[in-house]
């Protein structure tokens, strides 16, 4: 009964049966005045000029013929439906702030990180990978660094324990950026202690994705931190009208430390991300922490969606780290935004597919990719890479499960092997090849995460961090279920028109 009260109460059930009664509204007035008024023709021919604009976008083709099907069937409605949720180009103005992350405009930055990637580059033994690197760095301008040590988290107990400490020791800034907080043991801990930073004078900034964290805390947590002296930005608030910018958003995970210690992954600050609150079985996540060179283009990331976001711009080069430790491998760390020409995130997994020699094996979510990753995936397997792929056996959302699923059966057509975990849910988003580079971060297979959010990543060459990893991927494979190419064959019909047709819409979903 409880659980049913705090649903029914919820502040995103109630702005969703707002935002579809107000959507409802706007369809059935546009059909009114279709049909009762004589605008037919005006909305059809918004509805062709629309799909021409479609195809003279640089869009992903799936995308592209998911809304160009849409507006076909719904000629009427269909393109006020595109301008109001597919339109990525309505929030330019905001783009160009926010693009100011990339720091282009700051010389002394850009030049001093080319100094460094150079460095890197000739560190790095195969051409295959310098190809990524130089890819990122001139996509992103995040550079490859030497000098940088690392640490895994294979749990969020032992991240959070990890962090606390960190924190605790803090004597300049705490930076934290995060797609869900969650009120709760860990984000009381990590309260108490920013509150205590603030009153000591260190600079203390938090963002949190007002979408992520709708649930999990109150709509006013925002001012409760700002009277603890803790600066804080609610990332793209949700408002109670039909609004094209809901779908951005902002699903980084960083903190940064005084500039010389940074922590990135899938975890959350949220109890049920330390398995301290129970939601889908057992939770697998990751985290890890950067220490050196590395974390100024954490710092970089977080600085620049602060400053597009408060309207500002503030000296980065006064939050270069101090301390440089001895270099463990080449780590590039890079961001991704739904805004940019070029989808880096999917693009650089694409890369790290086509670059696999011996093995490829991954950790997803979300197994929901296009047919550009489909097909990459397919021709490393029928190449002879040992592909693996690790979903979870328990789901957080059902229905995106389902489609999971239902791209098992290609994938395993073509040699791929793919594994749920049993003991629960897995959220971690991990590439690893060949025993010499990694990926870790925060995005996954998914279009909303190559192509809606704003993520970020992290690239290992040479590290150890790629021998914590494998370790990570043996230990999932060792409670993972193998599937077989037949395993989720017997379904209703319904739950098969259902896949069928969430996969066709989901790059429009």
């Amino acid at each position: 009964m409880g659980k049913l009260i705090k649903i029914l109460t919820s502040r995103l059930l109630w702005t969703l049966l707002l935002f579809l009664s107000e959507f409802v509204m706007l369809a059935l007035l546009v059909y009114w005045a279709a049909y009762t008024k004589g605008f037919f023709l005006v909305f059809y021919l918004i509805s062709m000029l629309v799909i021409l604009i479609v195809l003279s976008r640089k869009e992903n083709p799936s995308y592209k013929m998911v809304w160009i099907a849409i507006v076909s069937f719904v000629p009427v409605f269909g393109g006020v439906m595109y301008l109001l949720f597919g339109n990525k180009q309505i929030g330019r103005l905001s783009a160009r702030k926010l693009l100011k992350y990339r720091n282009a405009e700051n010389r002394e930055v850009f030049l001093d990180d080319r100094i460094s990637h150079s460095a890197s580059i000739e560190a790095t033994g195969e051409d295959q990978i310098k190809r990524l690197e130089n890819y990122i760095y001139n996509t992103t301008l995040f550079p490859a660094c030497q000098n940088t040590e690392s640490m895994y988290f294979e749990t969020g107990t032992e991240f959070r324990n990890d962090l606390l400490i960190k924190l605790e020791n803090a004597k300049k800034f705490i930076f934290i950026e995060y797609f869900i907080i969650g009120e709760g043991r860990f984000l009381s801990d990590v309260r108490k202690i920013l509150s205590k930073k603030a009153r000591e004078g260190l600079d203390v900034r938090l963002i949190y994705d007002d979408m992520g964290s709708i649930n999990s805390v109150s709509y006013r947590y925002d001012r409760d931190l700002e009277k603890d002296g803790i600066k804080t930005i609610k990332f793209n608030p949700l408002r109670l009208h039909v609004n094209p910018r809901l779908n951005f958003r902002d699903h980084r995970k960083i903190v940064v430390i005084d500039g010389d210690i940074g922590y990135t992954g899938g975890l959350n600050i949220a109890d049920e991300y330390t398995n301290d609150e129970i939601r889908f079985a057992y939770w697998k996540d990751n985290a890890i922490r950067l220490s050196g060179s590395a974390v100024f283009s954490l710092t970089r990331l977080f600085l620049s969606m602060w400053d597009a976001l408060k309207g500002i711009k503030e000296e980065v080069m006064l939050f270069r780290p101090s301390h440089l430790p001895p270099s463990d491998g080449v780590v590039q760390v890079f961001g991704s935004n739904p805004f940019a020409d070029i989808p880096v995130g999917e693009n650089a997994y694409i890369e790290m597919v086509n670059s696999a020699r011996r093995y490829l094996w991954i950790t997803t979510p979300y197994l929901i990719p296009d047919d550009t990753m489909t097909n990459a995936l397919k021709n490393a397997s029928l190449g002879g890479v040992d592909v693996r792929i690790i979903t979870p056996s328990v789901p957080d959302k059902k229905q995106v499960h389902e489609v999971s699923r239902s791209n098992y059966k290609n994938l395993i057509e073509a040699g791929v092997k793919i594994y749920e975990y049993t003991p629960g849910f897995i959220h971690t988003k991990m590439f690893l090849s060949d025993d010499n580079r990694a990926i870790v971060g925060t995005t996954n297979m998914d279009y909303r995460s190559f192509y809606l959010h704003f993520e970020l990543s992290v690239l290992f060459y040479s590290s150890s961090m790629c021998k914590s990893v494998k370790e990570d991927f043996l230990a999932i494979m060792d409670v993972s279920k193998r599937m077989k190419r037949d395993s989720h064959e017997k379904i209703n019909i319904i739950r098969r028109l259902f896949r069928y047709f969430y996969r066709m819409f989901s790059p429009a979903l």
